[in-house]
């Protein structure tokens, strides 16, 4: 999470079954963020859309959510790479998911980012 205060987000949409739109507060710009944001640290199945879509119903009332994102580290897509957090219980997305068994552990998430950005060929320019 960048600094220690908790950024509440709402999620806007469940766009693949590890991928949200959410949108966020950032002090540092003084205004809004819309971002993509993949859940890191888990491979998720396709019945893990529905499961996430349920997760926030439940847990978005009352501005409950918070982004959690290390140094707003991107994947190869852009995405966010980051979980979603209850601050009441302090429950996280991506144990739910793992949990109920509809996503299995990446532990090496950051490493496979890295090396696509490492092996990534940049376009000659003319």
């Amino acid at each position: 999470m960048v600094g220690k205060e908790a950024m509440t987000c709402q999620v806007i949409r469940v766009t693949r079954p590890d991928t949200c739109l959410v949108r966020t507060y950032l002090p540092a710009v003084q205004g809004h963020v819309t971002v993509n944001l993949v859940l890191e640290g888990v491979k998720c199945k396709k019945a893990a859309k529905q499961e996430i879509i349920d997760w926030v119903e439940i847990h978005a009332d009352a501005e409950r959510l918070r982004l959690i994102t290390w140094e707003w580290f991107r994947d190869e897509y852009g995405r966010v790479l980051g979980d979603l957090g209850d601050l009441q219980t302090g429950e996280t997305l991506t144990q739910w998911l793992l949990d109920r068994k509809v996503a299995e552990a990446r532990p090496d998430h950051y490493l496979e980012i890295l090396r696509n950005m490492v092996a990534s060929e940049e376009p000659e320019l003319p």
